[in-house]
């Protein structure tokens, strides 16, 4: 099948199950409800998301809202799927190596916690045959060593090794950065699938991603783990954008007032903004930052891989809100302060 057929084709899905999206209307409304449990019973009979939630019984059980959403994700990506075959096919099935490195975090934060692994039986992202180990193996470990060795050949195994016997204080953020690296890496070499057009369309926003996630991993660095140039520079990823080596070891070489200043001078200025606390909405604003792009690309219309990939993101930012929306009820707070979390600006919220 040509690119322009492929793409008419799958463009037009992809609006028809845009459209089925939350309108700032449902936001409104999610942030307006007094309590956990009318939010999640809202989704369930207002939304296209109730399809996945119908059997959630425990209407205060955000952990089970979570899972289904995510697997609504994963069920949509196979939609897409159906759409491809030969490289780019081979290119989609590369993506899904993200939800297998996703779940490994969720499990590596859990050991952290001394938490028992078996608990998290139905969490997982993906269907176990999706798996590049066996998860059910996986769950069996009770500490960093069994869960590593439990891992042994396959990719994460050699990422994951030298940490087997440290201590867990700064061991997340080494390991997470890591896996981040390995997959960002995969990615790369992924899109020698796709044809020279689609190819750059893809680079270029994984560069960009890039960009932003070396600026929050050195300043997160730097400022909460004390960790050391060489230490930082070794731990930043390659290919991106406006950030290369040279550009990567100023930043990892200085101060966090250093990276401020430099930072302020591109088009991330955002993530610097001192008008509100740094530490607490970089990374949010890295997300915004993405939600714009992602959002004007599909806006765009182009028939080549833009839009099927800003689609499976601007559903992943959606996802997000609802969970932030959730938990910020849970937790207390107030209509306005959970507009502070969300990564998509609502309009009418201030009426």
């Amino acid at each position: 099948m040509g690119n322009v057929r492929r793409f008419s084709a799958i463009n037009t899905k992809l609006r028809v199950m845009r459209s089925r999206f939350l309108k700032d209307s449902d936001y409104i409304t999610l942030m307006e409800k007094d309590q956990v449990s009318d939010q999640i019973q809202y989704l369930k009979d207002h939304t296209v998301y109730g399809q996945v939630l119908q059997e959630l019984h425990d209407l205060e059980d955000i952990q089970q809202v979570q899972i289904q959403l995510d697997r609504f994700l994963i069920t949509q990506f196979k939609k897409i799927l159906k759409y491809f075959t030969d490289n780019y096919e081979k290119f989609y099935k590369a993506y899904m190596f993200r939800f297998e490195t996703e779940d490994l975090k969720l499990y590596l934060r859990a050991l952290a916690r001394g938490e028992d692994l078996s608990k998290y039986e139905k969490v997982s992202m993906i269907r176990d045959e999706y798996y590049s180990f066996s998860i059910e193996k996986l769950r069996t470990a009770k500490s960093l060593d069994d869960f590593i060795e439990k891992l042994e050949g396959t990719k994460f195994y050699d990422v994951l090794y030298p940490y087997r016997h440290e201590d867990y204080s700064k061991l997340l953020f080494y390991m997470e950065m890591n896996l981040d690296r390995l997959y960002f890496n995969s990615l790369f070499e992924s899109t020698d699938l796709l044809g020279k057009t689609d190819k750059n369309i893809y680079t270029d926003f994984l560069s960009e991603n890039i960009d932003l996630l070396n600026i929050e991993w050195i300043y997160r660095g730097i400022k909460f783990y004390n960790l050391l140039p060489e230490e930082l520079i070794n731990y930043t990823l390659p290919n991106g954008k406006l950030f290369g080596y040279k550009e990567l070891k100023e930043l990892c070489y200085g101060t966090v007032e250093d990276l401020k200043a430099k930072v302020s001078k591109t088009p991330y200025k955002e993530m610097v903004n001192e008008e509100k606390d740094i530490d607490l909405f970089m990374e949010i604003r890295l997300q915004r930052h993405l939600y714009n792009m992602f959002r004007n690309t599909f806006t765009k219309g182009k028939l080549d891989l833009s839009i099927s990939n800003a689609y499976l993101h601007l559903l992943e930012f959606e996802i997000r809100d609802i969970i932030s929306i959730l938990e910020a009820k849970k937790y207390g707070l107030s209509y306005y302060e959970i507009k502070e979390y969300l990564v998509r600006t609502i309009k009418g919220s201030d009426e």
